[in-house]
């Protein structure tokens, strides 16, 4: 018994908002004409698309990219094309939604290694630290380093420019001071 899959979206602003996968290709980005709107400004107009296909009486849903600006993750993993599993975690830039049921029924043997990130620590050095950031987490991280380094590099040279003005009116108050004697 398959039952329709559908997108739950988790992101705070829109969270609990269901998306039923019903057509065979539906369309995901922020234009008001998409099938799944999603108004956020990490998601690209027409973001992406999910398509349903069905072989031999196997129905399979791929998620496809359209050359997002932000990009399309699976499971935190990067993605172009990706063929979809009942309960994967997908996020569209920055909002992230959760697939739920209309694949094969989850059963006792189903492999869950996809949900699933081990980091074996035996190898480690005895002083190795954590990163300092965690960019490969936040698709928007490296855009805001550049923004942060661009507004840090303005604020130098506006105080440069003032520096420098201050010690050009004092030049001219010592030199209207002694030349006045």
């Amino acid at each position: 018994m398959s039952k329709t899959p559908k997108l739950t979206v988790l992101f705070e602003k829109f969270r609990g908002q269901i998306f039923n996968l019903e057509k065979d290709t539906i369309t995901i980005g922020r234009r008001d004409d998409m099938d799944i709107v999603l108004k956020d400004a990490s998601v690209s107009g027409h973001h992406a698309d999910i398509i349903r296909t069905e072989q031999d009486g196997e129905v399979t849903y791929t998620l496809r990219d359209n050359g997002s600006t932000n990009g399309t993750r699976v499971n935190n993993q990067q993605i172009t094309e990706h063929i979809l599993k009942n309960s994967d975690l997908i996020t569209f830039g920055n909002v992230e939604v959760l697939l739920d049921g209309g694949m094969d029924e989850i059963t006792e043997t189903a492999d869950f290694s996809h949900l699933t990130h081990t980091i074996d620590i035996s190898a480690l050095e005895e002083n190795t630290t954590a990163p300092q950031t965690l960019s490969n987490f936040n698709p928007m991280a490296a855009q805001e380093a550049k923004r942060n380094a661009a507004v840090q590099k303005n604020l130098y040279r506006t105080l440069l420019l003032i520096a420098i003005g201050m010690v050009g009116l004092a030049g001219l108050v010592f030199y209207r001071i002694f030349s006045s004697k």
